[in-house]
Order: C-alpha cells, then structure tokens, then sequence
C-alpha cells in the first residue's frame, strides 16, 4: 500500500455510497417521483376536466344564442302578424265607424226633411186660415185696406207667437 491508501477501503466506501444511492433512490427517490406523477396527472385531468366543461358551455352557450335568434325572429313575426291584426280591425272599424255615421246623417237628413215638411205644412195651414179670415173680414166689411191692416196684424201675431 504505498502512501498508506487502502484500496479496500475505498471500496467500501464506494460501496456504501452506493447502497446508500440506492436505498435512497428505492425510499426516497421512487415515492417522491410517484406523487408527482401522480399530482402532475391530477392536474392535467383536471384541466382536460375543465376543457371539457367549457366546451360543454360554450356549446350550451351557442345553443341558447340560436334558440334566442329564433325566438327573436319568432318575436318579430308575431309583431308582424298582430301589426296586421289590428290593422286589419282598425279598418274594420273605420268601415263601422262610415256606416254608422252614414246612417246617423241619413236619419239626421230623414229627420230634417220631415220637420221641414211639417213646418211647411204648419206653415200651410196657419197662411190658409189666416187668408181664410182675412177674407171673411174683407167680405164682412167690404174694405180691402182695412183688411189688408188687418191680415198684417194677424201675420205679424202669428210669427210673434211662433216664436
């Protein structure tokens, strides 16, 4: 052994260092190695989990922006449709409305013309007994301008009271 260097011993040494690499490496190394794997896998499932998951959202959230459009051009053709509707009635109305006012001013035109008749026939008959008297008055005195004086008198009475 020159300079005191015991190869035996060294390799002994290397020995334990290696016993100890390995028996760290099987007690240490391969659990820790494990948990990782296995945390590192629990991420990764989690993240496919919530890919999915927004996928999943983002289908539903198409889905319900076509339901939406569809509702919304539905919306817009029932507008449509009640917009007609009740144009349709409004018109049907205004036809109502011209018929009944129609009738109102025939009835109103009907009324007036049978008040007219009456007054012209009241007219008539007060003219016919006022001529009636004033001819019997003219015969009775035999003066015209003292019946004519008197025919305006009773004219003039009769306006006064018809009024």
């Amino acid at each position: 052994m020159p300079l005191g260097i015991d190869f035996a011993q060294i390799f002994l040494h290397f020995f334990n260092v290696a016993i100890l690499f390995i028996g760290l490496y099987i007690l240490l190394y391969s659990p820790v190695k494990k948990f990782m794997d296995a945390r590192e896998q629990k991420y990764k499932d989690m993240d496919n989990e919530a890919e999915a998951k927004l996928k999943d959202a983002e289908n539903v959230k198409a889905e319900y922006e076509e339901k939406l459009k569809e509702a919304d051009v539905e919306i817009a053709a029932k507008k449509k449709t009640a917009a007609s509707e009740i144009e349709d009635m409004r018109v049907e109305r205004m036809k109502d409305a011209e018929k009944a006012a129609d009738k109102i001013l025939a009835d109103a035109r009907f009324q007036a013309a049978e008040q007219k008749r009456k007054i012209i026939d009241d007219a008539r008959q007060d003219i016919v007994g006022m001529l009636e008297e004033a001819t019997k008055k003219v015969v009775q005195e035999g003066t015209v301008s003292d019946s004519y004086d008197v025919f305006l008198d009773e004219a003039e009475r009769s306006i006064e009271s018809g009024k």
